[in-house]
């Protein structure tokens, strides 16, 4: 009996163990730029958590993708390429989303689909297409990307 408490506890820690490596990112950028789209353009901001282990990225601040999505990415020793697909028209979020921010000061991009970026590895840049649902261009996104620390990040308030 001791025995298999014993090994019930290692198999416990060796599970929280994994969880805690497994949830840590070892990359930070923030990213600041222009979002342009039928020769309109607005000031672009997007915070990115990324981990290599699993190839995630997770949007900590933004004003060009929803904040909390997490990204899977593709690195190549060039660059980090992602792609955001958005919900179908009609879903409670992509309305609500949409309405907020983008389609107040362009319309067209009521049709908006896709969001593919990607940041290059060597210069920071990141550029990015928007797409319909033909994936026919409604604009583009363009950022000059910064190397970020966890301990550059603001604390919490709340």
């Amino acid at each position: 009996m001791r025995r298999l408490i014993q090994m019930a506890a290692a198999t416990v820690v060796l599970c929280i163990g994994a969880q805690a490596s497994a949830a840590e990112f070892n990359l930070f950028l923030s990213c600041t730029g222009k979002l342009s789209a039928n020769g309109k353009a607005k000031s672009a901001t997007l915070d990115l958590a990324m981990r290599d282990s699993n190839e995630t990225a997770l949007i900590q601040r933004s004003n060009v993708l929803p904040v909390g999505e997490r990204l899977r990415y593709k690195a190549s020793p060039m660059a980090y390429s992602m792609v955001y697909k958005l919900p179908q028209p009609g879903a409670h979020f992509y309305r609500d989303w949409m309405s907020g921010s983008w389609v107040v000061w362009q319309p067209n991009l009521k049709r908006l689909a896709t969001i593919r970026i990607s940041v290059d590895r060597q210069t920071g840049g990141l550029e990015g297409d928007l797409l319909d649902f033909n994936d026919d261009s409604l604009g583009t996104i363009a950022m000059d990307c910064q190397p970020a620390r966890m301990e550059d990040m603001p604390e919490p308030k709340f």
